[in-house]
């Protein structure tokens, strides 16, 4: 997988109900975040052979609807692609007829788009050609980050849209001046130390700056304007950068330990894959992974 992908996911894991808010604010109001659960990614994708692939993120969300608050499951299923393609939308069909027959839930299909795309949200669809005519459509939502406004995001008031933003074309600002008010408003923000992490991480890793670029930056950096939450954004960047690799470490054993344990014991529950994504211990990570060959059950594990 690329590391600009895990990247990703991970920044819109964690950041999931700001993602809804930005993409589908009106359903966003209809959902009870709280009962967010993500699930089981493996799909059996290649007929008969089973080649197995993993689709990037699915949620299982509560909707409340209408007055009598009547409460049924939706699956939000999200694919990011680094470039638009047509392939993309094909494949995202297909993974949605797999999950409508496994389910057997309402399923919201999305496509992120790094680069290219239609920008911003809009409403796409995928015809289903039979002798020259379309008899029926394949309706999803497309995020085009790259056409975007950066200066619009920055404005919003969800966390992850200050990430984004570097991402996105801006109009009004220089592209060195646009990295220094993502960080500043992430600086400013009440987050915790992942969080920040994640969100800092995706502004240094897709706003890279030319040679001349980082000359202005530093040149912006040293003004004494707003000198406080520079300071603050700036010892952050310095701090997660040094944390960096010690996280992507301990996220590498942890991705290993699950595909070990899904090998070993077969498609893990969600309260199993929950208790491993809450070890934050690299050194309890690495005993468990030497304990999977080993071991009879997930109960001798101590994940059972």
């Amino acid at each position: 997988m690329p590391r600009h992908d895990q990247r990703f996911k991970d920044l819109l894991r964690t950041f999931f109900p700001d993602f809804l808010r930005l993409v589908v604010p009106e359903a966003a109001r209809r959902l009870d975040v709280s009962s967010l659960i993500f699930l089981d990614k493996e799909l059996f994708t290649d007929w008969p052979e089973g080649r197995r692939r993993e689709i990037d993120l699915l949620a299982e969300v509560v909707e409340v609807r209408g007055r009598s608050r009547r409460r049924g499951k939706i699956l939000v299923h999200v694919e990011i692609e680094r470039q638009a393609r047509r392939q993309a939308a094909v494949r995202l069909h297909r993974y949605f007829g797999q999950l409508q027959a496994r389910q057997d839930l309402p399923i919201l299909s999305i496509l992120v788009f790094l680069r290219g795309g239609p920008p911003g949200v809009t409403l796409e669809s995928l015809p289903y050609w039979v002798l020259g005519e379309a008899r029926w459509s394949f309706s999803y939502i497309a995020f085009g980050l790259s056409g975007c406004r950066a200066e619009d995001y920055l404005a919003k008031p969800e966390p992850l849209a200050w990430a984004l933003a570097a991402l996105m074309r801006p109009e009004q600002l220089s592209r060195a001046a646009l990295k220094l008010a993502c960080l500043r408003r992430i600086a400013a923000a009440e987050l915790d130390e992942i969080q920040r992490f994640l969100l800092v991480n995706c502004v240094q890793f897709y706003l890279e700056l030319t040679r001349e670029e980082a000359v202005e930056y530093e040149v912006l950096r040293a003004q004494e304007e707003d000198r406080e939450v520079e300071v603050m954004a700036m010892n952050w960047v310095e701090r997660l950068e040094n944390q960096h690799e010690q996280v992507g470490r301990r996220e590498g054993i942890r991705q290993v330990l699950l595909r070990q344990l899904a090998l070993r014991f077969g498609p893990l529950p969600d309260a199993v894959r929950s208790r491993v994504e809450a070890i934050s211990s690299v050194a309890r990570l690495n005993r468990l992974a030497e304990k999977v060959v080993v071991v009879g059950s997930l109960e001798e594990m101590g994940l059972g």
